[in-house]
């Protein structure tokens, strides 16, 4: 990352089993259950994150990075995120919550990345549906400003967001 190189590396991936990726790592990222690379992934002409612990076989690439694949081109990482979270509209006594939180006037206002927001929801386990339809026994916690994840890339593991067609949303 400080050397500004592209590295070689073997993923094995989720979606693709074990491949040979070109990518320029950025920056390191824990999403509290594992450390991410963000790196510049020069098959996919985007940013995205990699499972350390999926990586293998590591081998610098000589030459120059283009400056789209720096971390100042990366709009995820730059973008900041305000989210409301507030008690589960379905919670029989919401002050347990706000207690458990310290939240002022019944909300916690938190800032991430927007390439980290996702994640942030997921490991609360907060409902990041704008109907609030996830079970309030494990979800103590609703995203009360839901638009806030419009453009959001990582939105797509919070729980109770919409995935896109053919897909169920994140719970």
């Amino acid at each position: 990352m400080c050397a500004r190189r592209a590295t070689r590396i073997s993923y094995l991936s989720l979606s693709s089993g074990m491949k040979r990726r070109e990518i320029v790592p950025v920056a390191l990222a824990d999403n509290g259950l594992r450390w991410h690379v963000r790196a510049f992934d020069r098959e996919r002409a985007r940013f995205g994150d990699f499972v350390l612990t999926r990586i293998s076989k590591v081998q610098e690439i000589e030459g120059e990075v283009d400056e789209r694949e720096l971390l100042g081109a990366d709009e995820q990482w730059a973008r900041m995120v305000e989210m409301e979270l507030a008690p589960h509209p379905n919670i029989k006594h919401p002050k347990a919550i706000e207690a458990d939180y310290g939240m002022q006037d019944g909300v916690l206002r938190i800032k991430a990345r927007a390439a980290l927001a996702g994640y942030v929801l997921r490991r609360w386990n907060v409902d990041a549906s704008p109907d609030h339809r996830l079970d309030p026994a494990t979800h103590h916690l609703w995203l009360r400003n839901t638009p806030t994840l419009n453009g959001v890339e990582s939105a797509a593991v919070a729980p109770g967001v919409y995935a896109g067609p053919g897909k169920e949303a994140v719970v």
